[in-house]
C-alpha cells in the first residue's frame, strides 16, 4: 500500500513539471511572437515613411508624413490642388488687393471705408503674381467690398474692430479659395496695411 502512494507521488510530481515546462515554453513562445511583431512593425514604419517621403510633394509633409516644425508646408487632402511645398527657409510672399472704399452704417459717425489690403502665405503659387489668387481677384473684390459695405461704425470703432474686421477678410478669402479647389489654409493671414473711417 505505501509502494502505492509513493508512485501516485512521483507521478503526481512529473505531471506539475510537465505542465510548469509547458508553461514557460508558451511563455517564451509568445514573448518571442510579440518581439518578432514588435520589431517587423517598426521595420514596416520605417518603409512606410519612406514611400511617403518619396511622395512628399503631395503629401506636403517631411520623410514621416508630418509638417517639420521649422517648415511651413501644409498636409493636406488630395482633392484639393496640389503645389509643391516650400523650402522651411523661405520667406512669405504676399498678394496685394487694390484700394477698396466703400460706404458702410457710419451711424452717423462715418461714411466711408478705405481699407488696403495684404494677403500672406508661403505658397507662391497661392499668391505670387502669376498665382492661384490672380484670376480670382474680380471675385475676391466682389466678397470683400459686400463684408466692407454690411460693417458697422460702432463695430469698427470697439479696440478689437479692425482684428475682427481682418479674421472675417480671412474667412471670406479662404471661401473662395476652396470654392476654387484650393486649400484654404494655404492662405495664412491677411494684414490691413491701410484702415481708415471718415
Amino acid at each position: 500500500m505505501s509502494e502505492e502512494v509513493q508512485e501516485e507521488k512521483k507521478s503526481g510530481g512529473k505531471g506539475l513539471i510537465i505542465v510548469l515546462l509547458v508553461v514557460v515554453i508558451l511563455l517564451l513562445v509568445g514573448i518571442g511572437v510579440m518581439a518578432f511583431l514588435l520589431l517587423s512593425g517598426d521595420k514596416s514604419g520605417d518603409n512606410g515613411s519612406a514611400d511617403t517621403g518619396l511622395h512628399g510633394s503631395a503629401e506636403h509633409g517631411s520623410e514621416n508624413g508630418h509638417a517639420d516644425e521649422n517648415s511651413h508646408a501644409k498636409e493636406y487632402s488630395p482633392k484639393y490642388k496640389q503645389f509643391e511645398p516650400p523650402a522651411p527657409e523661405s520667406p512669405p510672399t504676399y498678394f496685394t488687393m487694390e484700394k477698396f472704399v466703400v460706404n458702410f452704417n457710419g451711424n452717423g459717425q462715418a461714411k466711408f471705408l478705405a481699407v488696403d489690403l495684404k494677403f500672406m502665405s508661403y505658397y507662391p503659387q497661392v499668391v505670387g503674381d502669376a498665382g492661384e489668387m490672380e484670376p480670382l481677384r474680380p471675385i475676391l473684390k466682389n466678397d470683400i467690398e459686400r463684408l466692407l459695405r454690411n460693417q458697422s461704425y460702432n463695430e469698427l470703432s470697439k479696440a478689437d474692430g479692425p482684428d475682427k474686421l481682418r479674421a472675417e477678410i480671412l474667412d471670406v478669402t479662404r471661401k473662395v479659395l476652396e470654392n476654387h479647389n484650393i486649400y484654404p489654409g494655404l492662405l495664412e493671414d491677411v494684414f490691413m496695411t491701410r484702415f481708415v473711417m471718415q
